[in-house]
């Protein structure tokens, strides 16, 4: 998570150091000195204070919105926390009506979500980095006008269609990452979702408790065995080797 840290505070800085926000800040500082400085030095001091927190609680309020770069990424994170919202809803109510006090699964669900999130930042500033270097070469590669009669041109050309190949194999390589980093979220969205309407269906039901414990913990189980699966398959994908020093 270092690195999207790092990449949080740069966003902030930015965000901060844009003149519209530099000039109108200073501005309303000028006015609130000159305005109260001579008569009630206090009221001005508190007045700065004020203006200078206001601005930095929308500054880093606004940085947040940028830290996603694609609107892709941007949607499947919000699904996920549409679905965290509602699973501990769910949770809530079945707490309430005594049908079972679940303490592991929200625990394994809150760090698969961090998890998750970890990697779609990370494949969000891949993408975007592939993006920009890429862009206009993977889909549009370079074509040889004539074939050469030289037998050392051919061999040229060969190597050099050698090459493109393995651009290919490595551009493949590289967005296989974000691909699967994409998929993990549907797979954890779906997961909840599954999850929260079995839980639902067992509050909602008309059975008594006992005699739904063992579905409801066979439900549970498999549904653990799913989270544990996101988890795994998020480490597998060692995202870390690819850049994380992305310019915004």
């Amino acid at each position: 998570m270092d690195d999207i840290v790092r990449q949080d505070r740069r966003i902030l800085l930015q965000v901060l150091m844009e003149p519209v926000r530099i000039v109108l800040t200073t501005v309303l500082v000028a006015a609130v000195i000159a305005i109260f400085a001579s008569s009630q030095g206090l009221l001005a001091f508190v007045g700065v204070l004020t203006i200078l927190g206001v601005a930095g609680f929308h500054a880093y309020y606004e940085s947040i919105e940028r830290r996603w770069i694609n609107e892709g990424m941007r949607s499947r994170w919000k699904g996920v926390e549409d679905r965290m919202a509602r699973f501990n809803e769910a949770i809530v109510r079945l707490r309430k009506d005594q049908i079972a006090d679940l303490q592991e699964m929200p625990n394994t669900i809150q760090r698969t979500s961090v998890n998750l999130y970890a990697a779609l930042r990370r494949a969000d500033m891949i993408a975007q980095e592939v993006g920009q270097s890429e862009r206009g070469l993977y889909n549009a590669p370079p074509v040889w006008q004539a074939a050469s009669h030289d037998p050392q041109s051919k061999e040229l050309y060969r190597i050099a269609d050698k090459n493109i190949a393995e651009y290919r194999q490595q551009f493949s390589a590289v967005m296989a990452g974000v691909q699967r980093t994409e998929a993990q979220a549907a797979v954890f969205m779906t997961t909840l979702d599954t999850l929260r309407m079995k839980m639902v269906g067992y509050r909602l039901v008309g059975r008594a408790p006992e005699m739904r414990s063992d579905e409801f913990l066979s439900v549970l189980a498999e549904a653990r065995a799913q989270l544990q699966s996101i988890d795994t398959a998020l480490e597998e994908l060692d995202l870390g080797h690819y850049p994380q020093r992305i310019s915004v």
